[in-house]
């Protein structure tokens, strides 16, 4: 009997377990989908706010278009009364600063637009390398392609110009830097050089556009060579990046002729001057993408991280990789076994590693995705001339973190062939005709963490006699961005260097994590198997 109640009370808890268990299930498929269905309500109610919010900034920028358009007849009358009365008080007038040179002049003493080039360079002495340098300066003086590098920069009603003095003296724009209580530097002193002279300013009280500093101490060496550090610290205004590595090559450079590597050419905006229907069509679908593309900036959201949101301080860490002659090599591997990276594509991939890990070591989670000022070039005729100009534009990129390639990829594709960096450059281009204090609020970045920035490299260059045995640049910051990533090819072997803000770094080891060439052996082994990066 009593194994039969037992029998009967087993049945009992065997069906009660599995009710309980379907009922669970069943009420976990319920819940599930009660959150799938509401999940996919918010979000649809969410993507017609953003809809609504479109439209709205649009009709606003459409009624508000006469009023834009009858004030900047107005701002560009008023420049022309502050030429005629600059004229007449600066002898010197050379000229007001191009639209894109202006851009870069709207700074302030924490986010100054100084592009800084490090070089290490064989030499027997510094006072020997310091007279050279001299020297070769001195013979470009009046040549009409750099006489541009010698103006001096004055603002004046809040308009940015020229200024051509008679007498130039070259030993303002080349000194020695002593570092006490040391003979031989290695690459922290290095370092803590880069972050006291990042808040200095270019001679002439900033009114100059370059400077050039030698280390008075040599730089520790393997091989036994005598090397010192060569700093090159050059404002925005006086060009891009590419027109200055192209001054260097043509100027200061022994050799004169040596060709850049195109492989790792900056991102570039596609221009085909052939008039084709195709390209007609292209041209007026642009035309009608650019209004959205203008509203979708305004109303983008800033980024959340902790690399983003302080305003900053003005110093500067600076952090880049050794050299490694294995890391082009294996870029170039990646490019070639998958057959449709580019450098950009491989580039972004990589640092999209490098700060998944720094926000992993951080408290907080690491954010989706990561925006990123893109420069891109415009291309320009070769005609063999040097022509120091800033010929670019900029553009956001929304770099996801943690994904894998192919997903970089087909963002970078969307880019290109997008209306956002045409639009940004005729939106520049305004920066000539209004004063500064209108222009300063208007271009103050504040939505992106980082400025991501590739530079062909030439092959080894001689100056003054001594090879450059390494160079590495970085790009300036801006509003409130205080980070900034560069990559330059040279002498076939990629550097990576970063520069960031006291106020998102507290030194510069913490940029070792982001520049981390880790990563690129993982993506080396996955690229081909369309696997998630980590």
């Amino acid at each position: 009997m009593k194994t039969i109640q037992s029998v009967t009370v087993s049945k009992a808890a065997s069906y009660g377990a599995v009710s309980g268990v379907l009922l669970a299930l069943f009420i976990n498929f319920l819940f599930n989908f009660e959150f799938e269905t509401f999940k996919k309500k918010a979000k649809r109610k969410l993507e017609n706010e953003i809809v609504l919010q479109r439209i709205l900034v649009l009709i606003i920028l459409i009624v508000l278009l006469p009023t834009v358009l009858a004030f900047v007849v107005v701002a560009y009358f008023y420049k022309i009364l502050c030429s005629i009365i600059i004229k007449r008080k600066d002898k010197h007038f050379a000229g007001f600063l191009d639209s894109f040179d202006v851009f870069w002049s709207l700074e302030d003493d924490s986010t100054k637009s100084i592009i800084n080039v490090l070089g290490v360079v064989e030499s027997n002495s510094s006072e020997e390398l310091i007279e050279h340098i001299k020297e070769r300066l001195q013979s470009i003086v009046q040549n009409s392609h750099c006489e541009k590098l010698f103006y001096r920069r004055n603002e004046e009603f809040g308009f940015y110009y020229w200024r051509k003095c008679c007498y130039i003296d070259i030993s303002q724009y080349v000194r020695i830097i002593d570092v006490a209580n040391t003979t031989d530097l290695n690459k922290s002193d290095l370092e803590e050089i880069m972050t006291e002279i990042s808040y200095q300013p270019l001679p002439f009280n900033d009114e100059g556009l370059f400077q050039v500093l030698i280390t008075n101490q040599k730089i520790q060496s393997r091989n036994g060579t005598i090397e010192f550090g060569v700093i090159f610290r050059i404002h925005h205004a006086a060009g891009d990046g590419v027109a200055l590595i192209e001054f260097l090559c043509q100027t200061l450079a022994d050799n004169k002729e040596n060709d850049s590597n195109m492989f790792c050419m900056p991102v570039t905006y596609p221009v085909d001057s052939k008039k084709t229907s195709n390209n007609l069509l292209n041209m007026i679908r642009t035309l009608c993408e650019m209004p959205m593309c203008l509203v979708e900036g305004i109303l983008r959201e800033p980024d959340k991280s902790t690399l983003h949101g302080p305003a900053l301080t003005g110093r500067k860490f600076f952090k880049w990789t050794e050299t490694d002659n294995n890391l082009f090599r294996l870029v170039r591997e990646i490019k070639d076994n998958s057959g449709e990276f580019n450098f950009s594509d491989i580039l972004a991939a990589a640092l999209a590693c490098g700060l998944r890990e720094y926000f992993l070591k951080g408290v907080d989670p690491a954010p989706n995705n990561v925006a990123v000022i893109l420069p891109i070039r415009f291309p320009r005729a070769k005609n063999g001339d040097l022509k120091l100009e800033n010929n670019f534009t900029v553009s956001i990129f929304d770099l996801p973190i943690g994904t894998d390639i192919y997903d970089i990829k087909e963002r970078f594709n969307k880019l290109r062939e997008s209306a956002d960096p045409l639009t940004n450059h005729h939106l520049l281009k305004i920066c000539s005709v209004l004063p500064k204090d209108i222009l300063y609020p208007m271009f103050n970045s504040s939505q992106a963490t980082m400025v991501l920035s590739n530079m062909p490299g030439p092959k080894l260059l001689s100056i003054c006699g001594g090879d450059l045995k390494s160079l590495v640049f970085f790009v300036p910051n801006k509003g409130n961005t205080g980070l900034g990533v560069t990559a330059l090819c040279y002498d076939g072997i990629l550097r990576f260097g970063a520069m960031a803000d006291s106020a998102i770094v507290s030194n510069s080891n913490e940029l070792s994590i982001i520049l981390d060439v880790k990563g690129m052996e993982k993506i080396k082994s996955r690229s081909c198997s369309f696997i998630m990066i980590y």
